[in-house]
C-alpha cells in the first residue's frame, strides 16, 4: 500500500477558509478535490516511470498503479494506492527463444535464461503451442522419479530405482515484483513529486472557493 502523507500549511488555510465561509464542510470538499487531482496526476507519472523502470509494457504500468485506488473523501482526506501482485512472468518482458534459452528484458536489461523455452519440437523446426500462451517454461527435474527398491531380489535392497514419469514444466519467472518496484527508484520519486505538488493545488482550490480572500 502506498499512502501520500502531506505536510505544510494546507490545513491552516482550510481552517481560515472555513471561518470566513462559516462552513466547515466546503473547505474539506475543496481539499479532497485537490488530493484526488494530484493523486491521479502522480499515479499517471508513476505508471509511466514504473514501465520504464521495470521494462513492462506501458499499459501494464498504468494498470498496476490505477487498478486499486481509494480516492479521497471530505471525511478521509487521503488518497491510497494499493500495490499487489506476485513475481512477474517472463512473458511480459519481450521474450524470444534462442538455442541457449529464452532472451527477455526485465528491468530493461536483456539477458538469456539458460535451458528455458517457449516452443516445442527439434531445432530448427520449432513450433508454437497455442495453449502455452507465449509463456516461458523451464523443465522441472529430469523426467523421472526415484524410489527405493525394497523387495526386488535382483538389486540391492535400498537402491534407488529410476522410473520414467514424463517431463514437468514450470513457468519461468523474472525475479521482479511490482509492489516492491512501486516504492523505489523513479516510481517512488514520481509519487513523492506528486505529494509535493499538492500544497499548490490546495492553494488554488482555496482561492477559488473564497474568491481570493484566502491565498
Amino acid at each position: 500500500m502506498i499512502r501520500f502523507t502531506v505536510v505544510g500549511n494546507g490545513m491552516a488555510k482550510l481552517e481560515e477558509a472555513a471561518h470566513i465561509l462559516g462552513n466547515k464542510r466546503k473547505p474539506r470538499v475543496a481539499y479532497s478535490r485537490a488530493i484526488n487531482h494530484e493523486g491521479k496526476k502522480a499515479g499517471t507519472a508513476a505508471g509511466r516511470a514504473l514501465s520504464e523502470q521495470t521494462g513492462l509494457p506501458k499499459s501494464t504500468g498504468r494498470r498496476a498503479v490505477r487498478r486499486n485506488v481509494d480516492r479521497s473523501t471530505p471525511e478521509t482526506l487521503t488518497y491510497t494506492i494499493h500495490g499487489s501482485g506476485g513475481e512477474v512472468s517472463l512473458k511480459y518482458f519481450k521474450p524470444r527463444e534462442t538455442k541457449k534459452g529464452v532472451s527477455a528484458a526485465p528491468w530493461g536489461a536483456r539477458r538469456v535464461y539458460p535451458s528455458t523455452f517457449m516452443k516445442a519440437g527439434w531445432w530448427p523446426k520449432r513450433v508454437e503451442k497455442p495453449n502455452w500462451n507465449r509463456q516461458t517454461f523451464s523443465r522441472k527435474g529430469d523426467g523421472h522419479t526415484y524410489n527405493a527398491v525394497k523387495s526386488n531380489p535382483f538389486v540391492i535392497s535400498g537402491q534407488m530405482k529410476r522410473i520414467r514419469t514424463g517431463t514437468a514444466f514450470v513457468k519461468q519467472k523474472s525475479g521482479l515484483f511490482i509492489p516492491i518496484e512501486m516504492v523505489r527508484g523513479a516510481t517512488a520519486k514520481a509519487f513523492r513529486d506528486g505529494a509535493r505538488g499538492l500544497e499548490a493545488r490546495v492553494d488554488h482550490e482555496v482561492r477559488r472557493m473564497t474568491k481570493g480572500v484566502v491565498s
